[in-house]
């Protein structure tokens, strides 16, 4: 099994992913579900309430797909360089290039299609943010990182990466090398929130600017302060000393498009509705909504 994780792993990393490690399947550890259960119980997942659903499934992965015996984790680095030069509003990093729901889950397919090919009785299914999967805590109990004090997974090369999961009925062999926690005693990411969401390795979503551009559905709360972001917010990745060393990414598809790279900041305040859908007909930030959008630029111009 050792060889076949190799060539999975090789595999992975042909297909553009960063990194990749084997999680045993077992119950999460105690301490990480007091803490989801203590995030839910303090109303500080604000109204995302999907999180209160299905919490069976995501403490015990076995209850989501039965066959599982090994997890297989990814992380796709989506780290660039590029801002808005010629706009004052900026754009989460996630969101610039393809919905990554969608660029994951490809990617994801066809390092499943390659595992079936060398194990054909194999039983596999992908995840990438769409299921009770606590992707995060996988990545880290397989040595591929660790929960930050932003509650992002940081590794070495910084904490611009997406986590994938494959459940797999194969019994791999897990990582021993368990990634410790490197935050010590910085909490630049804390002093950098300019809502101070972020507080004993916890989120407070009521105060995340990147929570009320996105999931909030009602108008953003009148006690935040503006920023200069109309989707998502890097705030806390920006800060962090890890993310000195991320390079690059190699995903083309995580690249902004040419047209989106011409915005200046007129732009964005007279967009339409039919230039909102052309403009991100494949982005995950067309879900919110050209109104939800719209709004988050009114917000921005306050932080002017």
């Amino acid at each position: 099994m050792e060889d076949l994780f190799l060539k999975i792993k090789e595999k992975a990393l042909d297909l553009g992913f960063s990194a990749c490690g084997i999680s045993a399947c077992t119950s999460i550890e105690k301490i990480t579900t007091n803490r989801f259960q203590k995030s839910i119980d303090n109303h500080i997942i604000a109204d995302m309430q999907f999180l209160n659903r299905n919490k069976e499934k995501r403490f015990n992965p076995q209850l989501l797909f039965e066959p599982v015996k090994s997890i297989i984790v990814v992380l796709a680095n989506y780290y660039q360089t590029y801002t808005f030069g010629e706009s004052s509003f900026q754009i989460a990093k996630y969101a610039l290039g393809k919905d990554y729901h969608i660029v994951i889950k490809d990617k994801l397919k066809e390092l499943q299609r390659y595992i079936e090919q060398l194990e054909p009785n194999s039983q596999n299914r992908c995840f990438c943010d769409t299921a009770p999967v606590m992707e995060k805590y996988l990545a880290s109990h397989c040595g591929l990182g660790w929960i930050g004090k932003n509650t992002l997974l940081i590794t070495k090369t910084g904490s611009y990466h997406f986590i994938g999961t494959i459940f797999t009925s194969l019994n791999l062999p897990t990582e021993q090398n368990k990634e410790n926690n490197s935050c010590s005693n910085c909490n630049l990411c804390e002093k950098a929130c300019p809502n101070n969401a972020l507080k004993n390795y916890q989120l407070d979503a009521r105060k995340c600017y990147s929570y009320q551009s996105i999931e909030n559905k009602k108008e953003i709360n009148s006690n935040i302060k503006a920023s200069n972001y109309i989707y998502g917010c890097d705030i806390c990745q920006q800060v962090c000393p890890y993310n000195k060393n991320a390079s690059p990414t190699t995903i083309n598809e995580f690249l902004p498009k040419k047209n989106l790279q011409k915005m200046c900041t007129q732009d964005w305040i007279n967009l339409t509705e039919t230039e909102f859908h052309q403009l991100f007909e494949d982005s995950a930030i067309k879900r919110i909504g050209y109104a939800k959008f719209m709004n988050n630029i009114l917000f921005a111009k306050q932080s002017k």
